[in-house]
């Protein structure tokens, strides 16, 4: 069975000889993390550590839900902030002696895919669930457009193709392995919002350019993508940024919970924590409910 994945990185004749050949030999040098994996050690780390904590309990204060809805879509968030990584399986780079998957840009497919979601979500039953799809999907996505950056859109610079996959086969492989990790931690999502977007999915078909033997999203397919987020989604995030002060502290914590979940869930790719991992552990221990002391 094919995988995707959020991380890939080695030795650069090994990576070469796993992305083109399927190399078992090579696979074993090679540090990778699937695309389930993280998302199931993101999800991990938010119900033992981040739920435990008092930047949890105050955001579910301000979302003024229930905390099984909050969590919905906390767990939403997680398992589409890093989705867009599907359309990158190819797309290596080099530094120095080592080669990688380079995912830069992929926030902006993530944030296109997620709103798609949600908008079948909510033609599927509007009259009961506009409420909750107005008091979540501006949270959700400003959260994951920006779970990598500071806000502001302009410094990023825009790709002109991303290298997908070797052939048509190869990308439907792709689609049906990235839906059955939907389909697992989306669970609470009625099936049939599931199957249309993974319809939607099929609609994105990667291009063949005549340069290389390879399928890529062109630059007229990511100029499309990008115009979606950054003059429309973009836009409404900041105007309620700006204008709603509830608003700005719920997404400013969501970011922040997201970006929480996001690292806790890619400590074992490395084999080591690195120096901001450290940090963040202290951050939550210093933020643990059970820890607080009490003057």
């Amino acid at each position: 069975m094919i995988e995707v994945y959020a991380y890939l990185r080695g030795e650069k004749e090994d990576v070469n000889n796993f992305l083109k050949y399927g190399d078992k030999e090579s696979e074993r040098r090679i540090k990778k993390q699937s695309l389930e994996e993280h998302i199931e050690d993101s999800i991990k780390a938010l119900e033992n550590e981040i739920k435990n904590t008092k930047i949890w309990k105050y955001y579910t204060t301000l979302s003024n839900r229930e905390e099984e809805h909050v969590e919905k879509w906390t767990k939403f968030t997680i398992v589409f902030h890093d989705l867009g990584k599907m359309f990158y399986q190819k797309n290596d780079r080099l530094y120095k002696n080592e080669r990688y998957l380079n995912f830069a840009g992929h926030e902006f497919i993530s944030t296109f895919l997620a709103d798609k979601f949600l908008e079948i979500w909510l033609k599927n039953g509007a009259e009961d669930r506009f409420d909750e799809y107005t008091d979540f999907r501006w949270v959700i996505i400003g959260s994951i457009l920006y779970h990598h950056h500071a806000i502001g859109l302009r410094k990023r610079g825009r790709l002109n193709e991303i290298k997908v996959c070797i052939n048509h086969e190869e990308f439907k492989r792709i689609i049906e392995r990235t839906s059955e990790t939907i389909k697992k931690y989306l669970k609470v999502f009625e099936e049939e919002a599931i199957s249309q977007f993974i319809r939607e999915l099929e609609t994105i078909k990667p291009e063949r350019t005549g340069i290389r033997n390879i399928l890529v999203l062109s630059r007229d397919q990511l100029s499309d993508i990008y115009r979606y987020v950054s003059e429309g989604l973009n836009e409404k995030v900041w105007e309620k940024f700006i204008g709603d002060k509830n608003f700005r502290k719920r997404m400013i914590l969501s970011t922040n919970i997201l970006i929480m979940t996001d690292y806790k869930g890619s400590e074992t790719r490395e084999g080591r924590k690195t120096e901001f991992w450290k940090v963040l552990d202290e951050t939550i221990t210093l933020y643990n409910l059970v820890n607080v002391i009490r003057p």
